[in-house]
């Protein structure tokens, strides 16, 4: 069944890396497909987690059979999807908790033989809204089907034909493709002006408005 995690820790990742490869890149080197679940944080049902004061900076969607230890993460919002059927109502009681605009990031991961079967473009959009335009960035990370198939089976550019197309579809901008460690990670953007850049450009409008009119007055004065 599809289960929702939330944590409150601070982040041990550096949050100026652009994309902060390596430190995600750790987290899934512990990510196993074990018997039992090793989340380090708490499990809450969805409707007890409808919290004003909780405002995720992160989204993490593990799409398929994986555990992985949580250790230092940022504010996360993390949610499991086993099958098909629970796709729909697990994204829908994950948004209800993000506000417009809040978001710094969303990863999903997932396996290369999941995409077919549990990858859809409605994984990427959900959370369009709630990323932060100019920098809210999507990374999804696909591994392949275990350690031991890295070096052999590595997942291939062509892989994530799917993936990248539902990331154009869903509005983002493709910025990043890399291979590490037998996987294959996507990194996209979403687009538009950050919001401190607006700020910005609106007191730099302001200013000039008033030096404009402290130099109309002054004209007007020396014709008077």
């Amino acid at each position: 069944s599809c289960s929702l995690y939330r944590s409150r820790t601070k982040t041990s990742c550096n949050r100026h890396h652009p994309y902060r490869l390596h430190c995600f890149s750790r987290t899934m080197a512990t990510m196993e497909n074990n018997d039992k679940n090793t989340a380090k944080i708490e499990s809450q049902d969805p409707s007890s987690t409808a919290d004003d004061e909780y405002a995720p900076s992160t989204v993490l969607i593990m799409l398929g059979s994986m555990h992985f230890e949580h250790a230092g993460s940022a504010d996360v919002l993390s949610l499991k999807i086993a099958s098909p059927d629970e796709r729909l109502e697990a994204l829908q009681n994950a948004s209800s908790m993000i506000k417009p605009n809040s978001l710094e990031s969303v990863h999903v991961v997932l396996k290369s033989a999941s995409i077919s079967s549990l990858f859809d473009e409605s994984v990427l959009s959900t959370f369009y809204e709630g990323l932060a335009p100019g920098t809210g960035e999507v990374m999804i990370h696909v591994l392949p089907e275990s350690s031991a198939a890295a070096a052999d089976m590595p997942v291939q550019a062509g892989d994530a034909d799917t993936i990248r197309m539902s990331l154009v579809m869903a509005g983002y901008r493709l910025e990043m493709e890399q291979s590490e460690d037998g996987s294959w990670i996507l990194a996209a953007k979403k687009p538009g002006v950050p919001e401190d850049d607006d700020d910005d450009d609106d007191d730099q409008e302001k200013e000039e408005e008033e030096d404009n009119g402290g130099t109309r007055n002054k004209e007007k004065e020396e014709t008077s």
